[in-house]
């Protein structure tokens, strides 16, 4: 718990906040949890409370995802810290298989799993999406760690199969990085190309734990 945080961004008033709160408290092994909004409202101060978790406002006149993104990474303070996005669940055992990849290959700059899609309450695992996501995936075919700058990089080229709400970030390794406000599409995909010019492995998990 002392070395891993969930930030969620919490924006507007979603109905979906408090599925992934539970999930979030779920977790087999325990973390922090805090949420972050540049949107504050009662209705965010009272599902906060209801759980007993800290709200951070974000008072900064920029604004945008990046700045979401960016003020939530720079509130944890454990090395460890997943940006959990409010429409998102995660499975009991998420942060449990994350840790034991961090605590093992201590050299790592970002660890993500794969993921399902839920539609209409229904779990679907081969969607066209999912399916040219995992080909994407091919570097990590006969592997789950990526060192070489060279496979990193191989692994964007075509697209962005990372799943970005999977990821967990080790902030010991990431100095200076922050998301670039260039973008708002697309900025989760420059954000791991310019983390793969670093030192440090990828790793991804090979089990659906969002």
């Amino acid at each position: 718990m002392d070395n891993h945080t969930f930030v969620i961004p919490a924006y507007k008033d979603s109905q979906y906040l408090e599925p992934c709160i539970i999930s979030l408290k779920n977790q087999s092994v325990k973390s922090n949890i805090i949420i972050t909004t540049s949107t504050p409202s009662d209705y965010i101060k009272q599902i906060a409370g209801k759980y007993s978790i800290e709200i951070i406002i974000n008072n900064s006149k920029n604004k945008g995802i990046a700045e979401d993104w960016n003020f939530a990474l720079a509130q944890a303070n454990t090395s460890y810290v997943t940006i959990a996005h409010q429409d998102d669940l995660y499975e009991q055992h998420y942060t449990e298989n994350v840790l034991h990849k961090l605590n093992y290959y201590t050299e790592t700059l970002i660890v993500f799993t794969d993921y399902s899609e839920l539609l209409n309450e229904n779990t679907r695992n081969n969607s066209l999406n999912l399916i040219v996501k995992k080909l994407l995936l091919f570097p990590f075919m006969f592997r789950s760690v990526i060192t070489l700058r060279f496979f990193k990089k191989l692994l964007l080229l075509f697209g962005d199969p990372i799943c970005c709400p999977s990821v967990t970030y080790n902030k010991t390794k990431l100095s200076g990085f922050s998301f670039s406000n260039k973008f708002s599409c697309t900025l989760d995909w420059f954000a791991w190309s310019e983390m793969s010019k670093k030192k440090g492995n990828f790793i991804f998990i090979k089990k659906n734990l969002m």
